[in-house]
């Protein structure tokens, strides 16, 4: 004779089973130790609907609590899942549901509070020990209570500082909720939506399926990503998908939650760190997650101390993926300029796309390369401004005036800033193609000689973003803020791939002296670590410095290009008087002798221009040009050439 199996308890019957089961037990409970019943209490006392739900009819109190025993291995959904975890029994399966009811169902709080305390809606550990002792057989004293599995693994949390009888048990009720399957929302995580259409490289799609695979096998706990941020939560997100888990971004605050590990576990999440980690700084993954696959999203610096984690540097789409891209997102506009010389992540381009076509419908213009620029200085503005300031002037190439040979090497750059991609391509076995193709750049020359305007230019010709980076902000007198400032930096200018223009670079790469002093033993860390982070910069860096002799040779080798500013000859001159000038400049024989006695660099001949045309409105006199003049020579601590001074009383 065969015996059939008592019958699955349906999913959808897990809240129900809890609800009933609690507001049941409580009714029973006030009906025994009662002088008067109170109506609620006569409403609910009857078991009925357990029976109904446990598919036992006509079964007294202490049967179903006997089949219910039998009953949780089999349950479905969370709760079902919590009592295999755990080997909950009837009594404990009673305890978690109390403390969850209690939050969603008001009569399973006015019950409380007819059994106790009415200001105490939350059930005390003397009420709980008693209904367990009555109603489950279950001797659990406070003590007992106190103990329990489902308040060492966090499910419960103890509640006053009252003797123990007298303290009270609680649960959050967004874990109520996850537990009888539906969403919810915890403080500190943020879901991550992930686009149906594929925006990463194939091979880290394939990266992605071969990882996913290692987590669930348990081979590999955590998985460290490295790259552009929003690439890696693409990344992340699929992993999750291959998984069948929702990708979900923990912030660091909630990282000590014990909760954290059930939310996960029983939300199905790939839980996502994404801590800001300076050099040599590392992580420790929360107690809550060790025995859960997790995903690290890291910059360029800091590491992850977890035993059994993989590694990946998530990169890029190429050029021809970028250019598609482009063309999808911007269609009729001509993106190959853009496409070739910004190294921008598939959620980057969209963000970008979006805005610029915004800003040209705003304008009533059609789509132009100044909007693509404006919205990605709107997207990379954010933290960057924290550590630099951006320079928005768009420098055309008529309004550069060097020597030959320096336009020549300026345009050499350029060139080789738009094709750091592919130039190595189909070059010897030397070249690794994997190596690091970020242009660095020294531009030495005296204050004025037009270094800035030359990194504008440069910036302007790839539509690219400029940042000027301010050391005295980036510089922190606590050790160890610096370099995380500067690495916090770098990855922000990577992610973005906007230029980063950093002034007075002699203050940061001058010579190093022996270490003698600890402030000279910092300093040389502090010279090493950027030496390092700018030799692996996989973008665009332009140091200026007024002479090259400050530059330490350590780092000059590491450059691409030095390009000396010179102070400009006559001929030079004459053509930046007239270029600041304009239409409202003095005759051309007047500039003439302005070229020819005035050995000033660019930037004092924009100073004295500026000045002279706040006196004339219209045509600028010679000798309000002079008294501007003046007073530029002034601060050089020199008197104005004496060919001159006749035309000041001109």
């Amino acid at each position: 004779m065969t015996h059939s199996m008592p019958p699955r308890v349906m999913i959808h019957a897990g809240q129900e089973l809890a609800e009933n089961l609690v507001l049941t037990a409580l009714a029973i409970f006030a009906d025994i130790h009662m002088p008067q019943t109170p109506e609620l209490v006569q409403e609910l006392n009857a078991t009925q609907q357990l029976q109904r739900i446990l598919q036992q009819p006509d079964r007294s109190w202490l049967e179903l609590v006997e089949s219910l025993d039998n009953h949780l291995p089999r349950l479905s959904g969370n709760l079902g899942q919590v009592a295999r975890d755990f080997g909950l029994n009837a009594a404990d399966f009673f305890l978690l549901s109390l403390c969850g009811v209690v939050e969603s169902h008001h009569q399973a709080a006015l019950l409380i509070g007819l059994l106790q305390q009415p200001q105490q809606p939350r059930p005390e550990l003397h009420l709980i020990s008693a209904v367990c002792r009555t109603l489950f057989r279950q001797e659990y004293t406070p003590v007992d209570l106190y103990q329990h599995v489902l308040l060492k693994n966090g499910f419960l949390q103890l509640e006053g500082d009252e003797p123990l009888p007298l303290r009270r048990l609680k649960m959050a009720p967004q874990l109520w909720q996850l537990l009888n399957g539906k969403t919810m929302q915890w403080s500190g995580c943020r879901p991550v939506a992930v686009p149906k259409t594929t925006l990463l490289p194939p091979e880290l799609l394939q990266s992605s399926e071969q990882l996913a695979l290692l987590l669930a096998q348990k081979r590999i706990a955590a998985v460290v990503l490295r790259g552009e941020q929003q690439n890696c939560l693409l990344l992340a997100g699929r992993l999750a998908q291959n998984l069948g888990l929702q990708a979900v971004v923990i912030d660091a605050g909630v990282y000590r939650d014990r909760q954290l590990g059930l939310l996960a576990r029983y939300g199905h999440w790939l839980p996502i760190l994404k801590p800001q980690l300076g050099p040599g700084e590392r992580l420790t993954l929360p107690e809550a997650l060790l025995d859960l696959p997790v995903v690290v999203i890291l910059g360029r610096d800091g590491s992850v101390d977890a035993a059994g984690s993989a590694e990946l540097t998530v990169s890029a789409l190429a050029h021809p993926q970028r250019q598609d891209l482009w063309q999808t997102l911007l269609p009729g506009f001509d993106s190959a300029a853009i496409a070739e010389t910004a190294q921008l992540s598939a959620p980057a381009m969209v963000a970008i796309a979006e805005q610029a076509q915004l800003r040209a419908i705003q304008n009533r213009e059609t789509l132009q390369d100044k909007h693509v620029l404006q919205a990605r200085f709107s997207q990379s503005a954010d933290q960057l401004r924290l550590l630099a300031q951006p320079v928005e002037r768009r420098v055309d190439a008529d309004m550069l005036i060097l020597p030959d040979a320096l336009n020549q090497q300026l345009q050499h750059l350029n060139l080789r800033c738009r094709r750091r991609e592919s130039m190595s391509r189909g070059l010897g076995p030397t070249f690794d193609p994997a190596e690091n193709l970020g242009v660095r750049a020294l531009f030495i020359g005296e204050s004025g000689t037009g270094k800035t305007l030359a990194a504008s230019y440069l910036a302007s010709s790839l539509s690219a973003p400029l940042y000027r980076v301010d050391l005295a902000a980036v510089m922190n007198k606590y050790i160890g803020e610096t370099e995380k400032n500067l690495s916090l930096m770098l990855d922000q200018a990577a992610d973005h791939d906007v230029v980063l223009l950093l002034d007075e670079a002699d203050a940061l790469f001058g010579k190093r002296s022996d270490g003698g002093e600890v402030s000279e033993r910092f300093a040389n860390m502090l010279t090493n670590f950027l030496l390092t982070r700018i030799e692996h910069h996989p973008g665009i860096i332009i140091l200026t410095s007024n002479s090259q002799a400050r530059i330490d040779k350590a780092f000059m080798r590491r450059l691409d290009a030095v390009l000396e500013f010179p102070l400009p000859d006559i001929e030079q001159r004459r053509r930046l008087w007239l270029s600041h000038f304009g239409a409202r400049g003095p005759d051309h024989e007047f500039v003439q002798l302005l070229a020819q006695h005035c050995e000033l660099p660019g930037g004092y001949i924009r100073n004295t221009v500026l000045n002279a045309a706040v006196v004339n409105e219209d045509k600028l006199g010679k000798a309000a040009v002079l008294q501007a003049l003046a007073w530029e020579y002034q601060k050089l601590g020199r008197q104005l050439p004496p060919q001159l001074d006749r035309f000041r009383r001109a």
